[in-house]
């Protein structure tokens, strides 16, 4: 399975990607820290899940899903906050 996460605490994000990868099936394909971010990596990498923070700037990890959503509506997107 392969995860991107998204979260503008670096600790948070590189603790949940080892979390994640100690799962030998899933692979943690980026790691980014703000909504724009998000967008971004989704398009590049075409991740199964994106696994990302709700309260983040400049884009919050809501706006960031609303336009990934509209692009991609079977997007898989789990929200943390």
């Amino acid at each position: 399975m392969r995860v991107l996460v998204v979260d503008d605490d670096k600790l948070v994000a590189v603790s949940l990607k080892t979390i994640l990868e100690a799962d030998g099936e899933i692979t943690v394909v980026g790691l980014g820290e703000a909504g724009d971010d998000a967008i971004r990596l989704y398009r590049e990498q075409h991740p199964d899940i994106l696994l990302m923070d709700i309260r983040m700037s400049p884009m919050s990890g809501l706006e960031a899903s609303e336009e990934i959503l509209k692009e991609k509506p079977e997007a898989k997107i789990l929200l943390l906050t």
